[in-house]
């Protein structure tokens, strides 16, 4: 159903991602009934490994050399992105709701972008230029600063809500020891999966090495997952920073060839991934969220343009990244939905089904809307490229 969908969508020029979580809406609860609830907690498994599948390849384009051309300066990019998205959506909701743990619970949940949409765009359009370059290295970058402002800032809400008095120490300490594990796990996988890569993988045939680097990838995956499931610590981050330690320990035909693995293994997961997303959505929550789940969808909207201009302008990037690459920003999915997760857990009943109701239908919208904007976003700025072949090596570079 998603794949036929998918391909109905694509008929009107809309991504077929869109069409996915459609045919989720249509056979699941919120409609058809075909899948029940029951069913769809079972079917979780599936969207932690591909989205630790994206997280990965995110890390495997996260290239030193090709970094060191954006330098630091992408870092002061996301930093800036990410505060000012939480500032606007914090003033907006306190100025018009008047109050102060709810204006923090939704600020915190506004900064985190799904990967996985933009992703999957850019690698099924062949999307390459100063966009789709910049955007990559941005969402590793956003993913580490979203989890932090989400410890710091939801605590604070919490601790409102509940009058209990605030420990800041463990207030930034707590986030800061998520981060900081996941990533000493990632980097452990990812540079276990470089040596064994070095001393054995490289030594095979091409055709074993294509099966070899497919399987040492999903193994190293999916103990990214279990480890983060069973130590409370980020499914996106390790699976990105093993990615990332990963491929810096090969060379170019490695990476297009593991890539290239990787790449055609997840195509019918990835439709899974995102008819499961829209399985679990409810069109349900749009009525019962009202006037305040649009203000916080246009307070994020406003939030995520002018904070990415702001941020473009301040550190020097081209109008290219200045005027498009807030649009492109949209989409919220998995990540946040963690995040929303964490948070209902800690708060009272009433406190956690306001916040609930009002982020779950936001993220039906930005899921629905945010891949068709960013893909035409892309066709705007004309970085969609026709297909070249499997591989392709451009000047040196991973492409």
């Amino acid at each position: 159903m998603g794949y036929v969908f998918g391909k109905i969508v694509g008929l009107l020029h809309l991504p077929e991602i869109s069409g996915y979580i459609l045919a989720g809406l249509v056979i699941g609860p919120s409609m058809l009934n075909l899948i029940d609830h029951t069913a769809i907690g079972g079917l979780s498994v599936i969207l932690n490994v591909v989205l630790a599948v994206i997280a990965y390849q995110i890390g495997t384009e996260l290239w030193l050399p090709k970094l060191k051309k954006h330098g630091v300066r992408i870092v002061f990019l996301t930093l800036i992105h990410a505060i000012g998205v939480a500032v606007i959506v914090f003033f907006g909701t306190y100025l018009l709701m008047g109050e102060l743990w709810l204006a923090l619970a939704l600020s915190a949940l506004a900064v985190a972008t799904a990967p996985a949409p933009i992703m999957v765009i850019i690698h099924k359009l062949h999307a390459k230029g100063p966009l789709s370059d910049t955007i990559v290295p941005f969402l590793g970058i956003l993913d580490i600063t979203a989890v932090l402002m989400f410890g710091l800032l939801s605590s604070i809400a919490v601790s409102l809500v509940s009058g209990a008095a605030l420990d800041i120490f463990n207030t930034l300490l707590i986030p800061l020891k998520e981060v900081a594990l996941s990533v000493i796990v990632g980097a452990i996988f990812g540079a276990g999966f470089g040596i064994a890569s070095k001393l054995f993988l490289c030594r095979l045939t091409k055709d074993d090495q294509y099966t070899a680097y497919l399987v040492m990838a999903l193994a190293f995956i999916t103990l990214s997952v279990w480890v983060a499931h069973t130590y409370h610590l980020s499914m996106i981050l390790i699976p990105l920073i093993t990615g990332m330690v990963f491929t810096n320990f090969i060379g170019k035909e490695t990476f297009l060839l593991q890539d290239s693995a990787i790449e055609h293994f997840e195509r019918p997961f990835i439709i899974l991934f995102f008819t499961i997303v829209g399985l679990d959505m409810s069109l349900g929550v749009l009525r019962d969220a009202g006037a305040l789940a649009l203000l916080y969808i246009f307070f994020r909207v406003v939030g995520v343009i002018v904070a990415n201009y702001l941020g473009a302008t301040i550190t020097g990037y081209p109008a290219t990244i200045k005027k498009h690459m807030g649009l492109s920003l949209l989409s919220q999915g998995g990540v946040t939905i963690g995040m929303l997760i964490a948070l209902t857990t800690l708060l009272p009943e009433e406190e956690a089904r306001i916040i609930q109701t009002v982020v779950l239908s936001s993220i039906l919208f930005f899921e629905i809307v945010g891949p068709a904007v960013f893909q035409s976003t892309l066709e705007k700025v004309g970085e969609i490229k026709p297909p070249s072949g499997m591989f392709s090596v451009k000047d040196g570079e991973k492409t």
